[in-house]
């Protein structure tokens, strides 16, 4: 990895190991915002709004996490192509 790392801020320049960082980062921030933030309102369709003090059931829990990280990657996989590319 290392040797890899040389030969390429060799060759392209040592700036050359950053290509890549923005996309990465776009994807990064948007998967794991629509993953956190879309996890309560998902788990609220599955169970009904919770009364305070109240947990979900594990079922619940791992449906909408599930759910709620389809949908974020589903969203974020464009940046991985552009990403890839650069």
């Amino acid at each position: 990895m290392i040797g890899t790392m040389g030969t390429i801020a060799a060759q392209e320049g040592p700036l050359s190991l950053w290509n890549g960082i923005i996309p990465g980062l776009q994807r990064q921030c948007i998967n794991a915002g629509l993953r956190v933030g879309l996890y309560a309102p998902i788990r609220d369709l599955f169970t009904g709004e919770l009364a305070p003090g109240e947990n979900p059931s594990l079922l619940a829990k791992i449906g909408a996490g599930m759910m709620s990280g389809a949908i974020g990657i589903s969203v974020a996989n464009p940046t991985d192509v552009v990403k890839i590319r650069l």
